[in-house]
C-alpha cells in the first residue's frame, strides 16, 4: 500500500504544525547532504522557521563562498540579459 496524497495548505494545528516543520527539516538537511554526497555538488541550504529561527546546510566549501557564487552567477545572468534586450532593440531601430 502507498502513501497518500498529502494535500498542501497551512495546518492550522500549531502543535501539528510545529512536527510537521521539524520532521520535513530534518529530512530536507538529510536529501541536501546525500544530493551533495551522491552527485559531489555544492549545496546551500537556509530555513527560517515562523518564529526566525535559522537552519542552514553546506557542503565542505562554507556557506559564504556558495552565496558569493550565487550572486556572481545572478549578476551575469542579468548582464546578459539586459544586452540581449539592448541588442533587440538597436536592431528593430535599424
Amino acid at each position: 500500500m502507498g502513501r497518500s496524497k498529502v494535500q498542501l495548505k497551512r495546518i492550522e494545528n500549531k502543535i501539528n504544525r510545529q512536527v510537521t516543520f521539524s520532521k520535513r527539516r530534518t529530512g530536507l538537511l538529510k536529501k541536501a547532504n546525500e544530493i551533495s554526497v551522491l552527485c559531489d555538488a555544492e549545496v546551500a541550504l537556509i530555513i527560517f522557521s515562523h518564529n526566525g529561527k535559522l537552519f542552514e546546510y553546506s557542503t565542505d566549501s562554507c556557506m559564504e563562498q556558495i552565496l558569493e557564487r550565487h550572486e556572481r552567477y545572478g549578476y551575469a545572468e542579468r548582464v546578459l540579459v539586459e544586452n540581449e534586450i539592448d541588442t533587440q532593440v538597436n536592431s528593430h531601430l535599424m
